[in-house]
């Protein structure tokens, strides 16, 4: 009975240990670049992204294949039902077979066609590099968001700790004020008073916690992960203030936003089209093999083969205007995208310069911040030694235990504006 006992027991144990290790194994742990990494393999829309440009990739293969030359196979079985035949006086004469067979076999290949196959070989090449661009620029996108969402995770993992430190301070000053009614020098008022304000910071406590859990889903979702699957977030709200300068910021943008170089490939596929297009009107040269094995030969019932080659021409003489609509088509596209491209331009300068102007606003409010937090504390201190002398009242301190909580507040909220408006400076010059 002792034995069995001790083994359920030992089993018991061996499972807790199993379950708490398969907790601890099954937690995520993230920084900001591990974070990067997870959403970039699983974001749904640059796995389509990628997809897609993979399938560009297939297609210049696709286009590839027409510069080599077509080879089709044909084999046939006819029966006929009555045979081709015709009189001479009491002489019948068929002049075909019951039985037909033929197989062949043909090869084509273009000798000239003015650049159409080579034109629409460049156009799947270029689609290619215009599909990474739009996948390199989602991916900035997906970045961006991945860091503003984590930046408001940190916020709201330091603003908890302000909660929690700002009940510390009001339970050390419901000590105070309960040690000095206990004496008589603190009326029954300041006591309630301090026990309220206590009370009444429980809510705001549970609030940043309930914050902190939703963001934390917010994050997984974002990053593709099963919301069930607990997370722990490494990182600090740092102030790390960069240098910018508006002409070096633009000229950057410029030559590294995708944007510009997704219009400059387009204005190259349209280039290409109207090469194309403008094609139509001359002659293709093509030129072909056939080889036939067949039974009858002509007219004697035997297998044998024949060969031929020769070279064609083919160019439309008449397509009712077709053609010339659509190089003016083709014309218009370019001349859409050159208008395309002005506009890319000037709205990714107004991006730059609100980046720069954001990154300004919030460096100046970091600053000014961090100093309230500074006098804040500092007043803080004094009000504790002068309510313990009895030189303010209950409700004084109290001010000042507010005021705290309010500048950090305030400071920490400024920290993250900085980072994400970092982090939107960088992609706004396409870093």
């Amino acid at each position: 009975m002792y034995i069995r006992s001790l083994l359920i027991f030992l089993l018991i144990l061996f499972s807790s240990t199993n379950l708490g290790f398969s907790q601890v194994k099954d937690t995520l742990f993230l920084t900001l670049e591990q974070s990067l990494k997870i959403a970039q393999d699983n974001n749904k829309s640059l796995l389509q992204l990628k997809q897609r440009t993979e399938k560009a990739y297939y297609q210049i293969d696709e286009a590839r294949s027409g510069f080599y030359p077509s080879l089709s196979f044909e084999g046939s079985y006819t029966r006929l039902g009555v045979i081709p035949s015709f009189q001479i006086e009491s002489m019948k004469i068929e002049t075909g077979f019951a039985n037909n067979y033929n197989l062949g076999l043909s090869l084509a290949q273009p000798i000239f066609t003015w650049g159409k196959i080579r034109n629409s070989y460049d156009i799947k090449v270029i689609s290619h590099k215009a599909t990474k661009k739009e996948y390199e620029s989602k991916k900035q996108q997906v970045e961006l968001d991945v860091k503003t969402s984590f930046y408001q995770l940190l916020l709201a993992r330091e603003l908890l700790k302000v909660r929690e430190e700002a009940i510390e301070n009001l339970k050390e000053h419901l000590r105070v004020v309960k040690a000095r009614f206990d004496a008589g020098q603190a009326s029954e008022f300041e006591l309630l008073r301090a026990k309220v304000q206590l009370s009444n910071s429980y809510p705001p406590l549970t609030q940043a916690k309930n914050m902190l859990d939703l963001g934390a889903n917010a994050f997984k979702n974002l990053l593709g992960i099963d919301l069930k699957t607990p997370i722990e977030f490494h990182g600090e709200l740092a102030f790390d203030p960069i240098k910018v300068n508006v002409a070096e910021a633009e000229r950057k943008a410029l030559d590294q936003r995708p944007e510009i170089s997704s219009i400059y490939f387009q204005k190259d596929i349209a280039k290409e089209a109207l090469n194309i297009v403008s094609a139509t009107y001359r002659p293709d040269l093509i030129g072909f093999v056939a080889f036939q094995y067949m039974n009858p030969f002509y007219s004697v019932q035997e297998w044998d083969y024949n060969w031929n080659f020769g070279i064609s021409v083919s160019m439309p003489l008449f397509d009712g205007f077709s053609t010339r609509a659509k190089i003016r088509q083709a014309k218009s596209d370019l001349a859409e995208l050159d208008i395309l491209k002005r506009q890319t331009e000037e709205v990714i300068k107004l991006e730059v310069r609100q980046a720069i102007l954001d990154l300004k606003l919030a460096e100046e409010n970091i600053i000014s911040q961090e100093e309230n937090v500074n006098q804040a504390n500092k007043a803080l201190e004094i009000a504790k030694v002068q309510y313990a002398e009895g030189l303010i009242t209950s409700l004084e301190e109290m001010d000042t235990l507010l005021a705290l909580t309010v500048a950090q507040t305030n400071y920490l909220s400024a920290l993250p504006d900085y980072l994400v408006a970092t982090a939107k400076y960088n992609k706004a010059i396409g870093r």
